[in-house]
């Protein structure tokens, strides 16, 4: 059984934690922002520190209300963060259940539908997949879910910097049912994710620290073998390098040949799976034997400092007038503002010329 974990926020989205016998506050979710709810209220995971009371009325050991009320109460994933990022540092991914709740997952998929409609009546309802990339100013469920307080502590982390962004705005994709492809092995799509292009860093070189890049994809729909759930090549991230011309000649076959070890990132719906950006990996539109289209938010992750692969500026300037921007806590605006919103930061020093520009010189 999955323990049953909470995230306790408060009216500005800032998490209760709790480190030793002091409350305290934080914008992300470490290991001290867990508890488990109790018959009267909550017990800290960690420390065994007992809060009585609800959302309207939290009280601390002696009875004393909590300030910030009213507090919300979400599910937090059945992993400690701490062992979400063991899973990223051991196997360069990690998947994070319970990230996303159903009922928003219902009303994205609502929304989704009339975007459809509306925008891209003409896409075929076979083969392929297509975008839509202005979430971000219609749709508060993707602005919550790509800003989940453990997320961006795990992904933080891992790349050793708080100060990170979104390299283009979130985008829903929506992969189609396969139809003319399926039983096909077409040809290519083995890539690494940006930054790990061609022409990103000099002579193509790939540190091994610091980490440049995760991808980080939520699942709308569950990801399965039979829906086309992302193939990847286990380890391949620690290779430092592009996938070499054999891995995208003649097809894959699962199991055969140079694709021998290819595997497929299973997830329920609502989790995400966060993975090092140099992992080779592939879209496999022909396995989605499912007669279903299967949705994901994918999310490309970077310090602050790399360049974007897509121009974020116009939704950028767009977010803080809509309707997301005023249904959002504090801490939820803030995370979006420096994911999405925010100008490039300068190249540190001791960084590589990246796109050629200079450690120091500010972004144009």
């Amino acid at each position: 059984m999955n323990p049953d974990y909470v995230l306790i926020q408060n009216a500005d989205g800032y998490l209760l934690n709790c480190k030793g016998d002091t409350l305290a506050t934080a914008a992300h979710g470490d290991d001290n922002s867990y508890w488990q709810s109790t018959d009267h209220g909550y017990q800290h995971v960690l420390t065994g520190m007992t809060l009585t009371g609800s959302e309207t009325d939290l009280r601390d050991v002696n009875g004393h209300l909590l300030t910030g009320v009213p507090f919300r109460i979400t599910p937090a994933p059945p992993k400690l963060a701490s062992e979400i990022l063991q899973d990223l540092n051991d196997q360069g991914f990690a998947i994070i259940d319970r990230l996303m709740p159903e009922s928003d997952i219902a009303n994205l998929k609502k929304e989704t539908a009339v975007i459809r409609q509306r925008h891209h009546a003409d896409e075929t309802p076979n083969d392929g997949n297509f975008w839509i990339t202005d979430s971000l100013i219609w749709s508060i469920d993707v602005a919550r879910a790509v800003t989940h307080p453990v997320a961006m502590w795990v992904m933080q982390q891992y790349m050793n910097s708080d100060e990170i962004h979104f390299c283009h705005q979130p985008i829903v994709n929506t992969l189609k049912p396969a139809d003319k492809l399926k039983g096909q092995f077409p040809e290519g799509g083995w890539h690494s994710d940006y930054p790990y292009h061609g022409k990103v860093f000099p002579n193509d070189d790939w540190p091994e620290q610091p980490v440049f890049g995760v991808q980080f994809n939520i699942c709308i729909d569950e990801f399965r073998a039979n829906n086309a759930a992302t193939q990847y090549m286990p380890g391949s991230y620690k290779l430092r390098k592009m996938p070499p011309p054999e891995v995208n000649s003649g097809g894959t076959r699962m199991g055969e040949g140079v694709h021998t070890d290819t595997r497929q990132w299973i997830a329920p719906a609502g989790a995400a799976v966060i993975y090092d950006s140099r992992m080779w990996h592939r879209a496999c539109h022909e396995l989605n034997e499912s007669g279903l289209d299967r949705t994901a938010i994918l999310n490309a992750v970077s310090p602050a400092y790399v360049q974007p692969m897509m121009n974020k500026s116009d939704l950028g300037r767009r977010y803080a007038d809509s309707p997301v921007a005023a249904s959002l806590t504090h801490r939820e605006n803030q995370d979006i503002d420096r994911l999405c919103c925010h100008p490039v930061l300068p190249l540190p020093e001791g960084m590589p010329a990246m796109h050629g520009r200079s450690p120091g010189q500010p972004h144009t």
